[in-house]
């Protein structure tokens, strides 16, 4: 099974300078994977047309969608924190995509960040000192025999607060009987370095490693990673191909308990 990450941007083409969520299809579509995880997404939000990009993605690429919105309201404006259901309506956080099926899903609301507006001084990357509530978002999905738990996760680029998120979300979906059946992937942009997210989580979960993926015209981190645990392996992970968003997307084949 292939999975991917990617951060889109919210469809936003930075070669064009417009949202186009035509080009943000195609560019999912081409890392020809199985499972894809996207970061940075909108439901219903004006800068996007109201659309909910999940549901138009799935319906794209004729694969199944999941979404989970770390915050209710808009990024660029003013928010609150969603700490229990899905309320709808606008909202923008993390999503699955994928070509079978995905079951059981969770929604977990990650410490730290709560209700907010965003500041005159902020950027994009840095909205203020991130007062922005993080969200992890979890489903199953059958394969080989078994059940694979995909985790997609989206963490603050506060370390302090990205680690305490990290395994947070690493909890989610180790414990599940999925992970038990076959194993779990851990997978998003992590905003934290490599050497610390495998020593925050231990032998358990087995890194893919990969390359640099931030910032896409001229990376020098990798915030984007994949990890497993449980029954799978995983190869090396690659780094794709520049799309329209500010980050390479990463896919990495994962191989059967």
């Amino acid at each position: 099974m292939r999975v991917a990450t990617y951060n889109l941007l919210h469809g936003l083409d930075l070669r064009t300078g417009r949202v186009d969520p035509v080009a943000a299809a195609r560019a999912v579509a081409a890392l020809g994977a199985d499972v894809v995880a996207v970061q940075e997404v909108d439901r219903g939000l004006a800068r996007t047309g109201g659309r909910d990009q999940i549901a138009d993605l799935a319906e794209a690429l004729g694969w199944h969608g999941l979404f989970a919105p770390a915050l209710s309201g808009d990024p660029g404006a003013a928010w609150r924190a969603v700490a229990g259901a899905d309320p709808g309506g606008a909202g923008y956080g993390v999503g699955l995509l994928s070509a079978t099926p995905l079951l059981r899903p969770t929604r977990v609301a990650l410490p730290g960040g709560g209700a907010g507006r965003r500041r005159a001084r902020a950027t994009p990357r840095r909205p203020g000192w991130d007062h922005e509530p993080r969200v992890a978002v979890a489903a199953d999905v059958a394969w080989e025999g078994s059940w694979v738990r995909i985790i997609c996760t989206h963490l603050s680029y506060l370390p302090w607060r990205g680690l305490r998120q990290l395994r947070a979300a690493a909890r989610a979906g180790a414990g599940s009987a999925a992970a038990a059946s076959g194993g779990a992937v851990l997978v998003g942009d992590l905003n934290l370095p490599v050497w610390s997210v495998r020593l925050a989580l231990g032998p358990a979960w087995r890194h893919a490693g990969g390359g640099a993926t931030y910032p896409a015209g001229r990376p020098r981190t990798q915030p984007d990673q994949l990890l497993v645990t449980g029954r799978l392996a995983v190869r090396p992970a690659d780094v794709g191909a520049r799309g329209p968003s500010d980050h390479l997307p990463l896919v990495a084949t994962v191989l059967p308990p």
